[in-house]
């Protein structure tokens, strides 16, 4: 029996290479998203989280209506759940970058789609969906939410949180990083990033107050371990500053992604270290400032990194280096003159990557545009899978 007050969100896993989905027991943190539309739903109705990652999706539930988020290395699996679903005679629905940056595949797979942001989109489609049927295949809003007055985050809820682990010490505050969402988008336009379009190229930050009352709630249940979901949380440098000098009282730990323009500003990358950051994950892309240039990101300059990396660590602050391999000015040369670079300025973590074109971003435009696509079915299971996880694992 299908019961029309009550939601089934998913967030969807990975396929392995031999066909299995990818699981974790034990994980870093655990990202807000499904969290947050479950305060965005209207009342009334029962809400279940499931995080695939770590735990299969129920094979029985009454939820009437599924709900699934993914990125684009999840969508396979994410298409594979929507199936099996819907089989079993649910409304399913699907949001996230891929599906907004793809919506015709999308709705392949699913009754409808929440296209871009969700907090005035979902609850229109939930008040729908009680009302007797989903009134559209793609619910979108007019307009884009303030980034004040979130909901208060339900933090014993976060689908990868493990309560009963928080009485040891290394788990409550150094292996599970409470996730916080600070500022949303970022203001520049690298070509073969999907979030200046996802976001409409806005970005938009939270009141401090609303941010330091979220940072209690984590001290208040014994942590003081935090990871920033945030994209690029220093773009607005006025902002930043306030938010870290205000932070500092509470000897919080934090890390997050950011830009390399926070080692540009020496009072910044301070109130950083002093405020708790303790480690920063950095797109530095490549060594080469003609691919900088390539890819619309020359406001990076390659002949700084030595220095600015050298900043952040006489601060105390670990670096995670992001690294695309394979872009247009490269030689076979430039791996080892790469990780020769990164030993020397003694990076911590480094995490290479693959020039992949991501499908509604400029950098796919302009690859599809000079033929060099030969495959655009990113969203396929990979070649070696043999048999359907969903059928068993539900799935």
């Amino acid at each position: 029996m299908n019961r029309p007050d009550k939601v089934l969100l998913i967030s969807a896993s990975h396929i392995n290479p031999d066909g299995s989905v990818a699981r974790c027991e034990r994980y870093w943190t655990s990202a807000p998203t499904l969290v947050y539309l479950k305060a965005f739903t209207p009342r009334g109705f029962q809400v279940d989280l499931v995080d695939d990652f770590r735990t299969a999706p129920p094979q029985e539930s009454d939820a009437g209506l599924v709900g699934i988020t993914a990125m684009g290395l999840q969508i396979a699996r994410a298409y594979q759940l929507a199936r099996e679903y819907r089989r079993r005679g649910k409304i399913v629905v699907m949001g996230g970058q891929w599906v907004s940056l793809n919506p015709d595949q999308a709705l392949e797979h699913c009754d409808a789609i929440v296209l871009g942001e969700a907090e005035f989109a979902w609850p229109e489609l939930v008040e729908d969906f009680r009302s007797g049927g989903l009134k559209k295949r793609v619910y979108r809003s007019d307009r884009l939410y303030d980034w004040k007055d979130l909901p208060r985050m339900d933090l014993m809820s976060l689908p990868l949180f493990r309560r009963e682990l928080m009485r040891e010490a290394i788990y409550r505050d150094y292996y599970f990083q409470f996730p916080l969402l600070v500022t949303r988008g970022c203001p520049f336009a690298c070509d073969y990033c999907s979030i200046a379009q996802f976001h409409h190229s806005s970005y938009r930050v939270r009141p401090v107050g609303d941010v330091l009352r979220d940072l209690r709630d984590i001290q208040a249940i014994g942590s003081r371990s935090v990871l920033f979901m945030d994209d690029n949380p220093v773009a607005d440098r006025a902002y930043a500053k306030e938010l870290f000098l205000a932070m500092r009282p509470l000897e919080m730990r934090w890390c997050s992604q950011c830009t390399i323009q926070i080692a540009q500003d020496s009072e910044l990358l301070d109130l950083a270290a002093d405020s708790g950051c303790f480690l920063l994950s950095i797109g530095f892309e490549t060594l080469r400032q003609g691919n900088l240039s390539d890819i619309n990101k020359n406001w990076a300059k390659a002949r700084e990194y030595s220095d600015l990396i050298r900043e952040i660590r006489e601060r105390g602050i670990q670096i995670v280096a992001l690294i695309m391999l394979g872009l247009d000015d490269d030689t076979p040369e430039d791996f080892d003159r790469t990780l020769e670079f990164l030993i020397e300025n003694k990076v911590a973590l480094a995490k290479f990557h693959l020039p992949l074109p991501y499908p509604g971003t400029r950098f796919y435009e302009r690859m599809e545009r000079d033929g060099r696509i030969s495959d655009s079915r990113l969203e396929r299971v990979p070649l070696r899978q043999r048999r359907d996880p969903a059928a068993e694992d539900v799935a």
